[in-house]
């Protein structure tokens, strides 16, 4: 339409755009045509949860975006071809499933590997730099699983589906470590500079690093990662 032509707040310009009332009825039909392929198609890309949808999995999801909505509305675009997209995404994911089955090393190279990036209540900087995950995020991943430090764990391990596997040390082996309290929040213990001076005898926790070690006042903090030592307090 030329811009010339067009009417500010045309009600019905608004609504309908140029088709006609009645190709409503079609958009009902192109919709629940595309509900049903729909359907069928999760139905045989088999059961998974949300939680366990790989990279690969969210790829196949993005690319089928427009071939599910554009048919529903957009008259020039056919039911036919995006049933065949949908199709031939699915024929891909089967094959992709199916050599991630018959090869680890293909699996790995396409998915990643689990990768042990808390062992003993320290961080594995070397292994945790590998990753995309930043100690803000590692720290509320594990606040939602009921971690309050650090010194609660024996092991964790980042998945290839980007979440946690945790595995707890028993309660009488447990030492101070890192609070996971956010850093927004009051309950935040203060945060010390490398080369200051201890001000009460305490754990304290490199935050970089999650290393504790239990100091005496008027000592001077160290050097570690980051530069900087957090006071451990049980939240």
């Amino acid at each position: 339409m030329p811009a010339g032509n067009i009417e500010p707040f045309d009600v019905a310009r608004m609504l309908f755009a140029s088709t006609p009332v009645t190709y409503l009825l079609e958009v009902i039909f192109r919709t629940s045509v595309i509900f049903i392929i729909s359907l069928l198609f999760m139905r045989l890309l088999g059961r998974r949860a949300v939680e366990q949808l790989t990279s690969f999995d969210l790829l196949i999801i993005i690319a089928l975006g427009s071939a599910v909505g554009d048919p529903m509305f957009y008259p020039e675009v056919s039911l036919l071809w995006s049933a065949f997209v949908m199709a031939t995404a699915l024929v891909l994911f089967r094959i992709q499933s199916s050599l991630m089955k018959r090869s680890p090393r293909y699996e790995d190279m396409t998915m990643g590997t689990p990768i042990k990036v808390i062992e003993n209540g320290t961080i594995n900087r070397e292994k945790f730099d590998r990753t995309s995950t930043t100690i803000d995020e590692l720290l509320l991943m594990l606040r939602k699983q009921g971690i309050r430090h650090l010194g609660e764990l024996e092991k964790v391990y980042l998945e290839r589906d980007g979440d946690l596997s945790i595995y707890k040390l028993d309660e009488d082996k447990r030492q101070p470590g890192l609070t996971t309290i956010p850093l927004e929040v009051p309950e935040h213990p203060k945060h010390h500079q490398s080369g200051t001076v201890v001000p009460k005898p305490a754990y304290y926790s490199c935050f970089e690093t999650g290393e504790t070690r239990k100091f005496h006042q008027g000592e001077i903090f160290p050097d570690c990662r980051g530069s900087e030592w957090v006071e451990f307090v049980e939240p």
